[in-house]
């Protein structure tokens, strides 16, 4: 396909990993079901779930294929979210890819649509992203400055990653499991430069909470600080204890 027609109709990835959730990802598979873009692609990976989840999966795939919607899944024991994440990137032909976990959905049947067909060329953009809704309140992202101090400044589920511009850069490191999706995030601003990040005025995910990375766990502590000491050094660590008392003091 050629660059132009690239801009105009990108080929968008979804992705979503689920365990034991059959009580939430109906909801998740009816966002990307509905979706009125055209030229969307939609992979499961489960990590070999013991409830109805996979029954679930299964019963959707002739809905996928009358839409004329990609659909792909597999069930196999992985290492963790951040390793099925990687599953399911290797998985992907589109030029983006998106992670909408089990339990949250786009905010709208309209929502890429809205993203993509604006007309606007994205493909020099490492990373759109949005606002997210959480318990019916819409919360903006963060500056993107916040990742020099060890907080994702957005949202995950309301993020796209250019899989054509970061190629091999899109993965997660596996020695961070709680914390990889700011360690990616932040290495794509590291090696692209903020110039490559781009905010769109949208809400694009419902965003139902408790994930991995969304409560404090010593673990989180742990990556959140090898991470900063890694990729900032000693002042990077120094900056990021002096935001988390900052941050607790409020």
């Amino acid at each position: 396909m050629l660059k132009n027609e690239l801009i105009k109709h990108p080929k968008i990835s979804i992705i979503t990993v689920a365990f034991n959730s059959e009580k939430v990802i109906k909801s998740t598979i009816e966002s990307v079901l509905n979706q009125t873009f055209k030229g969307l692609e939609y992979i499961i990976i489960d990590g070999n779930s013991t409830d109805k989840t996979i029954d679930i999966v299964k019963s959707y795939e002739l809905k996928f294929k009358e839409k004329n919607i990609s659909f792909k899944w597999i069930s196999e024991p992985d290492k963790g979210i951040y390793d099925a994440m990687n599953k399911g990137i290797l998985l992907s032909k589109g030029q983006w890819c998106n992670f909408m976990n089990t339990g949250d959905f786009f905010l709208s049947k309209e929502t890429l649509n809205e993203v993509f067909n604006s007309g606007d060329d994205f493909s020099n953009i490492a990373l759109l992203y949005g606002s997210k809704v959480y318990e019916n309140k819409t919360i903006d992202p963060l500056p993107l400055k916040a990742l020099t101090y060890g907080s994702i400044m957005g949202n995950h589920q309301s993020m796209f990653f250019n899989k054509h511009l970061l190629k091999e850069e899109l993965f997660y490191d596996l020695r961070y499991p709680i914390y990889g999706d700011y360690e990616l995030v932040n290495r794509i601003f590291l090696n692209f430069g903020k110039l490559r990040f781009h905010k769109v005025d949208l809400s694009i995910a419902n965003y139902l909470g408790g994930g991995i990375s969304a409560t404090p766990t010593f673990q989180k502590r742990k990556d959140k600080f090898l991470i900063l000491l890694r990729h900032y050094g000693f002042i990077g660590f120094v900056r990021g204890v002096y935001y988390s008392i900052k941050e607790k003091m409020k």
